[in-house]
């Protein structure tokens, strides 16, 4: 580093060697004085603007040779957070927590073994099978299924082939990780995953009577197919009474706050087809006009008796206290339930596959197309008996 006086004025400089060309190049700063303070503050961020321009040329980070988790998930999120949708970047965030609260933000990544990923997988898997069969399992596993802790595998595995893609590490550790999957309890099956009549009006039944607002709304999801952010999220003003359509146009941003008064409706849907029209049945404009009485036209439709809308945490909540009075529903019982069991009506009436696709709002969902196909190939059972009689 050097030191130059011009006009009584102060400047620090120091050369760094380009990797491209191989040419020698200055950066500069200027200074009040020379003097031992300002000539190790100068070092400091005369050393930070070389690294700054050597990383914009070769594309590594300083620290890359003894990276940590933490930095790898922060260069990481920075990076993929902003193209992310909201509802995307809340279920990658909870993943990487529940892995970076694993191993600390402060381990290394050249440490990180494929055998301490085996062996926490294989610790997660005892978990999550140990809470599906066990109704007081008390751990701490927020994985609740085999095919969630696949999808976790999957994420935790992204973020190191994206270090191997920056050359901050070279090589994957998960690609010598070699897991047994298990299979899902019975609930996984896709018959398990929607309500017959019977079920569907028990269900309804029970919350009409103890939480009049959930049974409005998962009624609504049931002859809709909406997802529940998006039924908690509809406007009074987005139903067309006259034409009997909803606009589905945005889905409800519970995430940015704890506080249901500073819940609003976030205009951006999971997915690109989210954004629909949906017709509406004669049950579905009685809901609406039960539930929009006395409400201004930008008002939600659906709200407690505080007046704000409800998300989907304590709605799942809900359904959970509420088992011990299904005990004959043996099946998945959550928000998503009532979506599914919306397929499997449209698909025992006979609708087109890509009918009930719209009104979900997937255009292409694996659970959408298993429930419709479940529901006809049973259909077309009953029809073979029948004419065998």
């Amino acid at each position: 580093m050097f030191a130059r006086e011009n006009n009584g004025k102060w400047c620090f400089g120091k050369r760094y060697k380009d990797p491209l060309t191989d040419k020698w190049r200055t950066v500069t700063i200027p200074a009040e004085r020379n003097t031992r303070n300002t000539h190790n503050q100068a070092q400091i961020i005369l050393d930070q603007k070389i690294q700054k321009k050597l990383t914009e040329i070769t594309g590594k980070l300083p620290q890359q040779d003894n990276m940590t988790l933490g930095q790898l998930f922060n260069t990481y999120w920075t990076e993929k957070e902003p193209s992310w949708r909201p509802s995307k970047k809340r279920t990658y965030k909870n993943s990487y927590t529940i892995f970076l609260n694993y191993f600390g933000t402060d381990a290394k990544l050249p440490k990180l073994t494929s055998l301490m990923l085996t062996n926490h997988i294989d610790g997660l898997i005892h978990e999550v099978i140990k809470k599906q069969h066990d109704n007081n399992y008390k751990g701490s596993c927020n994985i609740h299924t085999v095919s969630g802790l696949k999808i976790y595998y999957a994420r935790a595995s992204m973020m190191f082939n994206y270090a191997v893609r920056k050359q901050f590490i070279a090589k994957n550790p998960f690609e010598d990780v070699h897991i047994k999957w298990p299979k899902d309890n019975h609930l996984s099956l896709i018959e398990n995953k929607y309500l017959d009549d019977d079920e569907l009006h028990t269900v309804l039944d029970y919350f009409y009577k103890n939480r009049p607002i959930l049974g409005y709304m998962f009624e609504w999801q049931y002859l809709t197919g909406m997802r529940f952010g998006e039924t908690a999220a509809v406007l009074i003003k987005d139903v067309d009474v006259k034409d009997k359509i909803v606009h589905v146009t945005g889905t409800l941003d519970y995430q940015s706050s704890f506080n249901r008064k500073d819940f609003k409706k976030q205009m951006i849907p999971k997915t690109d087809s989210s954004f629909r029209n949906i017709a509406l049945s004669e049950r579905a404009i009685q809901i609406y006009k039960e539930c929009s009485q006395n409400k201004k036209r930008s008002a939600f439709l659906f709200t407690d008796d505080d007046g704000y809308p409800l998300g989907v945490g304590s709605a799942n909540d809900a359904l959970r206290n509420a088992r011990k009075y299904f005990k004959s529903i043996d099946k998945v019982l959550s928000t998503h339930t009532f979506r599914h069991t919306h397929v499997s009506k449209l698909a025992e009436l006979g609708a087109p596959l890509y009918v009930i696709q719209h009104n979900v709002g997937h255009s292409n969902s694996a659970i959408t197309r298993q429930v419709y196909l479940h529901v006809t190939k049973n259909a077309q059972e009953q029809l073979r008996n029948k004419l065998n009689k």
